[in-house]
């Protein structure tokens, strides 16, 4: 038995069950018994649009990679429709809000280690420069001053982000009450019910029982211990002003041998 075929594109995902078409979009899971299709049609443009037709006419389109998975995945699904249908079709099909995807830590993105990786290498490429045009003892400068550029850009960052996170719920943040659950590492892990019934985890630093927490309602990796922005701009000025002086000396002390 051949293992289930899966579309998925932009965010969009459809795979073939035993008895059902399974379609997750936008945090949305809509299941569509296959006793409900009609019949599979693979159209569009590109030739890369699946057409899910209904005994009641309605239609559901779902976008592949490619026209090869696109018609694999209607050949699997046309032949496993029963022979007898139901003309009910919408009103068999279910939908559901799923719950929020936890935010990877930040490495597990291939983007991120993509990135890291383009610079590790260019950077190799630099101190290489740096030993034939100049002179060996630049490339220590460049690996000393390695350090406090990374470290202040990176604390630059999470600065800036922290603040804009702050902005954000202010405006539109929901507030509720975290319970603690467990600890790690010396951090808490809190736990809490959204608006919508999703269970939602948050980690702080503030070790409690009990902690107010606001959430964003449109982005659930956005969730921030319940204090005043105030306070948050004077602290997030100061951290910038030691973040951003690391940058400079180790800009300075990384590329001054090509600085004008």
């Amino acid at each position: 038995m051949s293992s289930s075929p899966i579309i998925r594109v932009r965010g969009t995902s459809a795979i073939l069950r035993k008895s059902a078409v399974v379609v997750d979009r936008d945090q949305v899971r809509t299941t569509i018994p296959l006793e409900a299709i009609l019949e599979v049609r693979v159209g569009g443009r590109r030739v890369r649009t699946v057409e899910i037709v209904l005994t009641d006419d309605a239609t559901h389109e779902l976008r592949a990679d490619n026209t090869t998975s696109a018609t694999v995945f209607a050949a699997a699904v046309t032949a496993g429709l029963p022979v007898e249908r139901d003309p009910r079709g919408s009103g068999l099909v279910r939908s559901r809000k799923l719950r929020a995807p936890e935010e990877p830590p930040l490495f597990t993105d291939r983007r991120v280690r993509s990135a890291v990786l383009c610079g590790a290498v260019a950077y190799c490429g630099y101190l290489v420069h740096l030993g034939v045009a100049h002179a060996a003892v630049f490339i220590i400068g460049a690996v000393v001053g390695l350090f406090p550029l990374v470290l202040g850009s990176v604390g630059t960052f999470i600065s800036v982000k922290h603040l804009c996170d702050k902005v954000v719920l202010r405006r539109r943040g929901v507030t509720v009450e975290a319970l603690s659950t467990r600890q790690l590492h010396g951090r808490s892990e809190y736990r809490f019910t959204d608006g919508e019934g999703n269970r939602r985890t948050f980690r702080s630093a503030l070790n409690a029982g009990r902690l107010e927490v606001t959430y964003d309602p449109r982005n659930s990796k956005r969730t921030a211990v319940s204090t005043s922005l105030l306070p948050a701009v004077p602290v997030t000025v100061l951290k910038l002003a030691i973040t951003l002086s690391l940058v400079a000396v180790g800009a300075v002390a990384a590329f001054s041998p090509v600085i004008p």
